[in-house]
């Protein structure tokens, strides 16, 4: 036990290594990396997020736009009825009156 080295002189040993610098340098360019990716990403999504908000207005409008329209076919058979069947009764009476 009296040959063994004290724990701080390991540790310097082991910090003041060549490899072991290169790799904690190594590990900080990777980091590095991920932020740059990471900022990328980020920008991405947000540019995908405000087009998405576009479409989804756009669909939006067009909803209304299909509702309206909708609307106005509904109201076109409701007078085609009226007419036709304003039309059927005349002739109806007309041809039941004409006997």
């Amino acid at each position: 036990m009296g040959d063994a080295t004290p724990l701080t002189a390991l540790e310097t040993e082991f910090i003041t290594r060549g490899e072991f610098s290169e790799r904690i340098g190594g590990v900080q360019q990777d980091v590095k990396l991920l932020q740059r990716e990471m900022v990328e990403t980020q920008t991405v999504l947000s540019t995908q997020g405000g087009q998405l908000t576009q479409i989804l207005a756009n669909q939006d409008a067009q909803d209304k736009k299909l509702d309206n329209l909708q609307s106005v076919r509904q109201w076109i058979g409701w007078v085609l009825v009226i007419v036709t069947s304003t039309g059927v009764v005349q002739i109806t009476s007309h041809l039941v009156g004409a006997r």
